[in-house]
């Protein structure tokens, strides 16, 4: 899913987004933030130039599907490994996220302190 990101909606998306990163808000990162927090790599709208090589990474996250149901894995496992393939994923982006935003900044100091 490609959407179109106006700068409203992305001035407005990065700071839920970044709460969410950062673990000060704990509801799951949503498909369409997904999008977004790709957006903003590709773009360079946040993270100057440092943004595009972590986008291979988002890329190739894998989406969350549940077990099939057998006689040897009942709903209680299809539940639990699914909760753990999301929590995985989550993980894996807030990853992502956040080594890009630190590569962004380390790199703002470097150009304006020589760092």
């Amino acid at each position: 899913m490609k959407l179109h990101f106006s700068m409203t909606k992305i001035k407005t998306g990065f700071r839920p987004l970044f709460d969410k990163m950062v673990g000060t808000n704990l509801t799951p990162i949503t498909e369409e933030e997904v999008e977004l927090l790709m957006f903003m790599l590709r773009s360079d709208i946040i993270f100057d130039g440092t943004g595009q090589q972590y986008l291979p990474m988002l890329e190739a996250l894998e989406q969350v599907f549940p077990l099939e149901l057998t006689d040897e894995i009942n709903q209680e496992l299809v539940d639990q490994d699914t909760q753990r393939q999301e929590q995985d994923r989550q993980m894996q982006i807030r990853t992502v996220f956040l080594t890009a935003m630190k590569e962004s900044m380390l790199q703002e100091l470097k150009v304006r302190y020589g760092i």
